[in-house]
């Protein structure tokens, strides 16, 4: 997906990842226009969704979402417009104070909805870690803190696997199977770039103070990536891509559960486990 942004821009040549995802190439999917403002209005229209950060309102043309701090009585600080019959173009708002400027991703990417964009297009994102070895992607996904960028420096260190992206992934269904990109979403990881490849497996972790693992049933597997693949929740058709998304996903790839330490015996086990799996199926390990 390409997206095409014009007006007064905050600075991305500065704190920014998106940088190494700008391309001249292609018509943009999405085009969305920048305006720097004064102040931002209350919130106007049917009240459809609400939160202590986010805002979202019925308008008679379309929707307009509302971006706060998450302080008590915080003013907001952007809004997104979406209007019903040109939903390929968006409007952001911003109040240019120090925290937009300072974080230009934050304003630019994670306030056009970006989920919602990616399942209007037959893609979504998953709060994964991923690896790449031997051209193919192994994901490493679970809540925040679990240890996914843990484990995918592991893989580093002694499998010589690059990482590719720290925090969200990319997943599109093309040809029957599942490929991984790289997003500009790296969180709190230093590991972001644009990279894509066949995904072979999707690794739910949690800590223990040994190393186990098992291969989850289609039931666990689809309830696991549904949980970590964001969506519009006031929005039943988001929430129903999430859902279809998570199936398709679990349908074309294995999803395994590694209860593990920090430590190259949890690498060990998940890429023995991986090579068995491929002799016994006939195909080449990772």
């Amino acid at each position: 997906m390409t997206i095409r942004y014009l007006g007064q821009m905050p600075d991305w040549k500065k704190n920014s990842t998106a940088r190494r995802f700008i391309t001249t190439d292609g018509a943009p999917d999405v085009t969305v226009r920048i305006t720097p403002t004064d102040r931002i209005a209350p919130p106007a229209g049917q009240l459809l969704w609400e939160t202590r950060e986010q805002v979202v309102c019925r308008m008679s043309d379309g929707t307009a979402h509302y971006y706060r701090g998450v302080w008590d009585n915080a003013p907001f600080f952007a809004r997104l417009t979406r209007l019903d019959d040109t939903p390929e173009q968006l409007h952001v708002e911003y109040v240019p104070d120090e925290s937009t400027l300072k974080d230009p991703d934050h304003l630019m990417l994670g306030r056009v909805e970006i989920e919602r964009l990616f399942h209007e297009r037959q893609q979504t994102l998953l709060h994964a870690a991923w690896v790449m070895r031997n051209e193919k992607a192994l994901l490493f996904s679970g809540a925040c803190g679990v240890g996914k960028s843990t484990q995918a420096e592991l893989w580093h260190a002694y499998r010589g696997a690059r990482i590719i992206n720290g925090d969200k992934t990319g997943l599109s269904f093309l040809n029957g199977g599942l490929t991984a990109h790289g997003t500009p979403f790296a969180g709190s990881s230093p590991y972001c770039e644009d990279a894509a490849a066949p995904v072979r497996a999707i690794v739910f972790l949690e800590q223990a103070p040994t190393d186990t693992i098992r291969r989850l049933t289609m039931k666990e597997a689809v309830r696991a990536l549904a949980s970590q693949m964001p969506c519009q929740k006031w929005l039943a058709d988001d929430v129903a891509a999430v859902l279809e998304y998570a199936e398709l996903a679990a349908r074309r790839v294995p999803i395994y559960l590694l209860s593990c330490t920090k430590e190259v015996s949890a690498v060990d086990l998940l890429d023995q486990t991986l090579k068995e799996e491929e002799a016994n199926a006939g195909t080449t390990h990772l």
